[in-house]
This record gives C-alpha cells, sequence and structure tokens, in this order.
C-alpha cells in the first residue's frame, strides 16, 4: 500500500475527474465511397483520448442508416472525437473512407456558461453534421450525419 505525506494527495479517481458523458448519435451516411467490386460495408469508428467505440457494419450500402448513440465519459474537455469511417473486408484490412474531427471543447464552454433564453434542452441535442471527403472536412453540409 502506498504512503502518502500530508503534503501530497492521493491520485484523484475516474469520477473525480469525470467531467460528463457526452452522447454521439452516428445517424447516416449518404453516397460513400465504393471500396469492394460494387458496393461497401461500411462502419464508424469514434475515439476520444484512449476511448474506443464502433458502431455496427452494415453491409453493402453506400447510404448506411446506423441511428446509434455512442457515450464518452468526457476527462479532458479539450480532447476532439475523431471519427473513422471504415469498409470492413474480411480476408484484408479494413479500408479507410474518410475521416472528421469535431472539437466538444465549445459545447462545454456554453455548458458552463449557463445560457439562457434557448429552447429546453438546446445544448444537449446539437445536431452536428458533417460531410466526409477523404481528409478533408465540411461541416454542415448534409453527406455524413
Amino acid at each position: 500500500m502506498e504512503q502518502y505525506s500530508s503534503k501530497s494527495e492521493p491520485p484523484k479517481s475516474l469520477m473525480e475527474n469525470l467531467l460528463g458523458l457526452l452522447r454521439v448519435r452516428v445517424k447516416r451516411g449518404v453516397n460513400l465511397a465504393v471500396r469492394d467490386v460494387r458496393s461497401s460495408d461500411p462502419y464508424v469508428l469514434l475515439k476520444m483520448g484512449k476511448q474506443k467505440l464502433k458502431t455496427r457494419v452494415i453491409k453493402k450500402d453506400v447510404n448506411p442508416e446506423w441511428n446509434e448513440d455512442i457515450t464518452f465519459s468526457v476527462l479532458d474537455p479539450n480532447l476532439p472525437i475523431l471519427l473513422i469511417v471504415y469498409d470492413h473486408d474480411t480476408f484484408s484490412k479494413d479500408d479507410k473512407m474518410g475521416d472528421a474531427e469535431i472539437e466538444i471543447s465549445p459545447f462545454i464552454e456554453a455548458l458552463r456558461s449557463n445560457v439562457t433564453g434557448l429552447p429546453s434542452g438546446y445544448l444537449k441535442h446539437v445536431d452536428h453534421k458533417l460531410k466526409i471527403i477523404g481528409k478533408r472536412v465540411d461541416r454542415h453540409d448534409n453527406v455524413c450525419q
């Protein structure tokens, strides 16, 4: 068992560092690239710090609808969320189709500032739309939501 002097503090637990939970809804992709012979088997990998979560694979569909909620534990408001879209392959390495990065700090700052006059739940249900084209990201375009 570690001993702590009166001048040092024990390390903080995960719960003490937890700022909150962040739910990301992965809705759909529209006109995704064909990576197999006639179609693709897309899924989305989401990363924030050491946390990695992914959606299910949707077979043979370049217009997939996931409608899945992914929940992250927010420990550091400066860590972005990285989304990477892959084509699942059975006998070879999955093909990367595109990626995007979302900074969450503006949303956290808005919550901390106690903004008034917004509809109830507005900051909890921000619809952040992204268009993923290779490594370029255009926000507020309805191609990948």
